[in-house]
C-alpha cells in the first residue's frame, strides 16, 4: 500500500482553502471517480503557479495567468499577460485544481507500459503510461497523435524526476491537444533550454525552466517553486474540461 506525506506548504495550502473558502472541497475523491479524463479546473488558464515561490528572470512572457498559493513570493514579473495573483482566491482555486488532477491521475490504472525510460523518438496514441526506471527524460523528439480523437488524453505517470532536455520536442499530430497532455512528476521536473514543450507538467515539488524553453499548458508545482529564465510559456484553456 503506498501512502502519501504532504508537505508543511501543502497542508498549509489545505489548511488556507479550507479556512477561506468554504465551498471549495480538497476531499480526494472515490476510487470509482477517478478515472480518465483528467481535467485542470481553474488551473487551466495559468502558465505557470507555484505552492511557494513564483520566479522569473529575463524576458519571460506568459500568456496566461500566473500566481502561487499559499506562497506570496512572486519575483520578476508581471510578464504575464492574465492575473498575477498570490495567495489570493484565484491562486489558491488554481493550486486545489493542480492538486486535485495530480491525485486522479496518480489513482488511474495504466494503459501501457513503455520498454524504455526516454520519451525522445516515440510516437505515441493516447493512454496512460508507465516506465521501467522511476525517472524520465525526454531527449529528441517525442510525437503524440490523436488519433483523430481531440478528447483524447496522454497521461505520463513518473514515479520521481522528469528531465526535457535541450531542444527537446513535442509535436502533436491527428487533433492531440497541448490541453490533453499530462506530465505527472513525483518529485521535481526541468526543462533544458531551447525545449519547446506541449503539455501540462505538474510536480510534486518543483519545476525549473532554462532559458529560451517555451510551452503550451500549465507548469504548476505543488509543493515548491517554479523557476522561469527568458521563456514563453502559453496557457491552454481549451482540451478536456
Amino acid at each position: 500500500m503506498k501512502f502519501t506525506i504532504f508537505s508543511a506548504s501543502r497542508l498549509a495550502l489545505v489548511a488556507l482553502v479550507t479556512a477561506q473558502f468554504s465551498d471549495l472541497s480538497l476531499a480526494h475523491p472515490t476510487v470509482e471517480k477517478r478515472g480518465p479524463p483528467i481535467v485542470m479546473g481553474l488551473a487551466k488558464t495559468y502558465g505557470a503557479i507555484a505552492a511557494t515561490t513564483l520566479t522569473s528572470t529575463g524576458a519571460t512572457l506568459i500568456t496566461g495567468d500566473c500566481g502561487a498559493c499559499p506562497g506570496t513570493a512572486i519575483t520578476g514579473f508581471p510578464p504575464c499577460t492574465g492575473v498575477t495573483v498570490a495567495r489570493g482566491t484565484a491562486a489558491c482555486d488554481a493550486e486545489a485544481a493542480c492538486l486535485s488532477a495530480y491525485t486522479n491521475a496518480q489513482a488511474m490504472t495504466p494503459t501501457i507500459a513503455l520498454s524504455v525510460p526516454d520519451l525522445g523518438g516515440l510516437t505515441l496514441v493516447p493512454g496512460a503510461y508507465t516506465f521501467p526506471t522511476s525517472a524520465v527524460t525526454l531527449t529528441g523528439i517525442l510525437t503524440l497523435n490523436g488519433a483523430s480523437n481531440a478528447n483524447g488524453q496522454f497521461i505520463f505517470l513518473i514515479t520521481t524526476t522528469f528531465g526535457a532536455m535541450g531542444a527537446s520536442q513535442v509535436k502533436l499530430i491527428n487533433g492531440a491537444q497541448a490541453g490533453n497532455v499530462y506530465f505527472i512528476v513525483g518529485s521535481s521536473a526541468t526543462v533544458g533550454a531551447a525545449a519547446a514543450l506541449q503539455g501540462n507538467i505538474l510536480a510534486y515539488t518543483s519545476i525549473s525552466v532554462s532559458s529560451e524553453a517555451s510551452n503550451k499548458g500549465t507548469f504548476c508545482a505543488l509543493n515548491g517553486g517554479v523557476t522561469l529564465i527568458d521563456n514563453a510559456l502559453t496557457a491552454q484553456p481549451t482540451g478536456t474540461t
